[in-house]
C-alpha cells in the first residue's frame, strides 16, 4: 500500500488516528469534515481536529491515559466520534457498547472490558448508575450533555466521581495529546463487543490499523474520493458506522454527514439536503426503504455508491428505482472486512458477496479444515497476509481466541461457496446467532437473562423466521415445579435485564424441552415446531406490549 494511489492513502504503518487526523488537518484544514444533521453543527477538518485536542487533554485530566480502557456509553453526535478519535490520540482503548444494553448486559460489557473511566450521555446516565455499584474498577465518570451543552446529570458527591464533559474541554488546550506522537499502527484502539453464540459476548481487539483499514480497504476497493460525502446513520456504537463509514470518510479525506438514527421515512430527505455520494444499509433497512411508497423525485440525490448487506433479491430494481449503484462488502467485528462486490461486477455475481480484497484470503473449509472444490459449501475462513490488518483475537478469552484462529485461519461459523469465478456466495450461518434487523443477538445471553428469573427452570432462545424474510427472537422455557409464569410478566423481566432488540417476540412454556443423548437442547426442533404454527404462538406485538427502550 503506497500513499500516492488516490484511492489507498496511508502506509500500513501510518494507519493511526494521530497521522490520519495530521496530514488531512494540514492538507485540506478548511474542508467541511462533519455536519451534525439534527443539530447544523459542522466542523473543518482544522476545528474538529483541535476539539478532538481538547477532548482528549480533558479526558486525561480525569485518568485517560495509554492503555487504559475507557467505557463509551453513547448514540450518535459528533462528541461521540470526537471522543472515540480523542481516545485514539491518547493511546487508551475505546469500548463502545449498544446504547440499548442494561442491567446485568451493561454491567457485563464495562466489568468484563476492565474499564476505569466511563462517558456517557446524559439522557443513558440513569442507566449506567443502576450498575455503577458493580464496576468497582470505574474511577470516573464523563456526564455528555445535548448538544455540547452542560450537563445537569452530575452529582460531584458521588462515587466514582463524575464530570461534566463541555467543564472539562473548557479549560483544556487545543494541542496534542503528547502521546500522540508515540502511537504505532499496532497499538490497542478499540474493543468491539460481538455477539456471544456459544458463550458470553466477546470484545475483539482491533489496533489502529486494523480499525482503519476498514476505511482504508473500502477507500481501495470502492474507489472512495475525497470529494465524497458518507451519510452515516447507522449507530457509532457498531463497527459499520464508525469504521467503515466515518472511518472510510477519514482516510480518504471525504466529509461526513451524520444522522441520529435511521428513519426510512426521513432517509432520503437527509440524503438529499446533505448531498451525501455513499451511504451503508444493514439487514432490512433496504426492505423498508424499498416498501416507502414510490415517489417521482426517488431518483433525485447525488448517490452514487450504497452498500447493501446483504443485497436483497431486488437489487437490481433498487439500483433503478432510486438511482444508484449498489456494493456489497462482507466482514465481522471479529476480523475485519474482507470482501467487496463492486459495481461494474458481472451482472449475475449480484447477490455475491464479492471477491476477497487486497491484503486478504478468504477458503472454503471443510469440518477438519480442507479446503473444498469450487461450489461446494462449507465455512468461510479468513486470513490477512500483512499484520495487524485484523483483528487480534478475543480480550481475556484465549481458549476462544485459539479456537478460532485454529490452523492459521479464523474460522466465521459462517457457511459459502466459491463459484468457478473466485466469487464468494454467503448462504447461511453455524453460529447460534439470531440476525434481528441489522443487530446479532447472542442467543445464550437471552436464555442467561431467562434463566435468571425465579420461575424459569431452563430455556432456549432461537431465530424464528417471519413472513418478512427478518427473524425474531423465539424463546421456550420450562418453569420451575409449582410456579407460574406470565409471557407478559417474562418481557418485563427482559425488558429490564437486556437491550429492547434481545427481548424475545415469540414465547411458549412448554413441560419439558427436547434433549439429545448429551443433554443439550435441539433447538432446531423448537424452531421448527414455532415456525410452523407461529399463529398460534403468543406474540408480544399481538400482544400490544411496547419495550421500553
Amino acid at each position: 500500500m503506497t500513499p500516492t494511489d488516490p484511492n489507498v492513502p496511508f502506509a500500513l504503518r501510518e494507519l493511526t488516528v494521530p497521522q490520519v487526523l495530521a496530514r488531512h488537518t494540514a492538507q485540506r484544514p478548511d474542508k467541511l469534515f462533519l455536519t451534525e444533521l439534527a443539530t447544523g453543527r459542522r466542523w473543518t477538518y482544522c476545528s474538529f481536529d483541535q476539539w478532538v485536542n481538547r477532548i482528549g487533554n480533558a479526558l486525561a485530566s480525569v485518568g485517560a491515559a495509554t492503555a487504559s480502557h475507557v467505557g463509551v456509553l453513547m448514540g450518535n453526535s459528533a462528541e461521540h466520534l470526537a471522543v472515540f478519535l480523542a481516545l485514539g490520540k491518547l493511546g487508551a482503548v475505546s469500548v463502545p457498547v449498544n446504547v440499548a444494553a442494561r442491567g446485568e448486559l451493561l454491567r457485563y460489557y464495562f466489568s468484563h472490558a476492565d474499564v476505569t473511566l466511563l462517558i456517557v450521555d446524559e439522557a443513558l446516565f440513569p442507566r449506567l448508575a443502576e450498575v455503577l455499584p458493580a464496576l468497582p474498577l470505574v474511577r470516573h465518570v464523563v456526564v455528555v450533555g445535548a448538544a455540547g451543552r452542560a450537563s445537569g446529570a452530575t452529582d460531584l458527591a458521588a462515587q466514582p466521581a463524575q464530570s461534566d464533559l463541555s467543564a472539562l474541554v473548557a479549560d483544556a488546550p487545543a494541542i496534542e495529546p503528547a502521546a500522540a506522537a508515540a502511537i504505532k499502527c499496532s497499538d490497542l484502539l478499540t474493543l468491539a463487543y460481538t455477539s456471544g453464540t456459544t458463550g458470553p459476548s466477546k470484545a475483539s481487539m482491533l489496533s489502529h490499523a486494523a480499525a482503519l483499514t476498514y476505511g482504508a480497504g473500502a477507500a481501495e476497493a470502492q474507489g472512495y474520493r475525497d470529494t465524497d460525502v458518507f451519510y452515516v446513520c447507522l449507530p457509532l456504537f457498531h463497527n459499520n458506522a464508525l469504521l467503515a463509514a466515518s472511518g472510510a470518510a477519514l482516510v480518504c479525506g471525504g466529509s461526513i454527514a451524520l444522522s441520529e438514527r435511521f428513519s426510512a421515512s426521513r432517509f432520503w430527505d437527509e440524503v438529499r439536503a446533505s448531498k451525501a455520494t455513499i451511504t451503508n444499509l444493514l439487514g432490512s433497512m433496504s426492505s423498508f426503504l424499498w416498501s416507502q411508497p414510490p415517489r417521482p423525485d426517488d431518483a433525485h440525490n447525488d448517490l452514487r455508491l450504497i452498500s447493501m448487506s446483504p443485497p436483497p433479491k431486488y437489487t437490481a430494481e433498487f439500483e433503478q428505482r432510486f438511482g444508484v449503484r449498489a456494493m456489497t462488502n462482507y466482514g465481522l467485528s471479529d476480523f475485519g472486512v474482507v470482501t467487496s462486490f463492486i459495481p461494474g461486477s458481472p451482472a449475475d455475481k449480484l447477490g455475491s458477496i464479492g471477491q476477497p480484497r487486497r491484503g486478504f484470503e478468504v477458503r472454503i473449509v471443510d469440518d477438519d479444515d480442507f479446503e473444498l472444490p469450487r461450489r461446494q459449501v462449507g465455512e468461510i475462513a479468513l486470513r490477512s497476509d500483512q499484520p495487524w490488518r485484523a483483528a487480534t483475537g478475543y480480550y481475556k478469552m484465549p481458549e476462544a481466541t485459539l479456537a478460532a484462529h485454529r490452523n492459521q485461519w479464523f474460522h466465521t461459523g459462517d457457511r459459502g461457496y466459491c463459484d468457478a469465478d473466485g466469487y464468494i456466495w454467503f448462504v447461511d450461518r453455524k453460529k447460534d446467532c439470531i440476525r434481528r434487523r441489522g443487530e446479532n443477538i447472542s442467543a445464550f445471553e437471552v436464555e442467561q437473562v431467562i434463566a435468571q428469573h425465579p420461575a424459569v427452570e431452563v430455556a432456549a432462545a432461537f431465530p424464528v423466521r417471519t413472513a418478512d424474510g427478518d427473524e425474531e427472537v423465539g424463546a421456550c422455557l420450562v418453569l420451575r415445579p409449582g410456579e407460574t409464569l406470565s409471557e407478559a410478566a417474562l418481557i418485563e423481566h427482559c425488558n429490564r435485564n437486556m437491550a429492547y432488540f434481545m427481548v424475545p417476540r415469540y414465547v411458549q412454556v412448554l413441560a419439558e424441552l427436547p434433549m439429545t443423548i448429551n443433554q443439550k437442547v435441539e433447538k432446531f426442533k423448537l424452531k421448527q415446531a414455532m415456525e410452523t404454527a407461529l399463529d398460534a404462538v403468543w406474540d408480544r406485538e399481538r400482544a400490544g406490549i411496547v419495550l421500553k427502550r
